[in-house]
């Protein structure tokens, strides 16, 4: 009978064959969802013997790793600013970057309270406008998305946190058609990929909606669109909050320029890219 560190050591070696990366720790994550237990706490039970029942559903779930389906739709969870939400192919995964934006706005409006009126765009799984919610207690916020099936996601995502139905709302529109109103905090994470380049994308890619990926003509005509509507529904002293793709900010910031936005700034993710714009008039 294997031992629980002779099947991690297997099942990682399986995994980095297949060109999965990080495979041990995505190995450690299958191993503690078969035995329904935290991840730390395997390192306590490398001796365990595996039953082979358990040993039949890890190799289901080893199965569908090995053919790039996303970790977090195996797991139906990803975690987000420490908080879980339910993850699968309605809409794309939360990105680490996308972090890093929330968190900048969170510093950014320190007061609890946080703008009154915010509005979250291509709002997908809804982990932006949701973890905006939860620390701004005073805040009213639009969740905006295309796709009835990753604004379904949202719904459960946020109800599933506890947010109360009067301070959010889900509008299904191809970016502002369908949305009425000014917002003192406009927030997007939109997609911006360029069609040609999105074939020679990581294999997990292709387990989540095109739709979320394609930005159009140079990855930019999207979210182009996007910004020549913003001054519809911006407030006065209304800030925008941007994530693109890498080598996208100085096109975006020319773009943003053009429509009467005097303060403009770049900001850079861990990984030393230029990827956020925020922007005011």
């Amino acid at each position: 009978m294997k031992s629980l560190l002779e099947t991690l050591q297997s099942g990682s070696g399986y995994l980095q064959e297949r060109g999965v990366d990080d495979a041990r720790l995505n190995m450690e994550h299958l191993i503690a969802m078969v035995l329904g237990c935290e991840r730390i706490e395997l390192y306590l039970s490398f001796d365990r013997p595996m039953e082979e029942r358990e040993l039949e559903q890890l190799r289901l779930l080893l199965k569908r790793r090995g053919q790039r389906e996303p970790l977090q739709h195996i797991l139906g969870n990803v975690q987000f600013m420490g908080q879980e939400f339910i993850c699968d192919s309605r809409a794309l995964i939360p990105r680490p970057e996308t972090e890093e934006l929330v968190g900048t706005l969170l510093s950014r409006f320190k007061d609890a309270s946080g703008p009154a009126r915010v509005l979250d765009v291509g709002c997908g799984s809804g982990v932006i406008g949701i973890c905006l919610a939860l620390n701004w207690e005073e805040s009213h916020v639009t969740m905006v998305d295309c796709s009835e099936d990753a604004l379904s996601l949202s719904k459960e995502n946020a109800m599933n946190v506890g947010i109360d139905d009067s301070r959010i709302n889900f509008v299904c529109s191809d970016l502002f058609n369908e949305v009425p109103g000014i917002f003192d905090l406009i927030v997007a994470n939109l997609p911006y990929v360029e069609p040609s380049q999105i074939e020679g994308l990581d294999p997990e890619l292709s387990f989540e909606p095109r739709d979320a990926l394609d930005g159009g003509d140079n990855g930019t005509e999207l979210i182009s669109r996007f910004i020549a509507q913003l001054p519809n529904h911006l407030s006065e002293q209304g800030l925008l909050a941007l994530e693109v793709g890498d080598g996208q900010t100085d096109f975006f910031e020319g773009v943003i320029s053009e429509i009467g936005f005097d303060h403009i700034q770049i900001l850079k993710d861990l990984s030393g890219i230029e990827r956020f714009i925020l922007a005011m008039k």
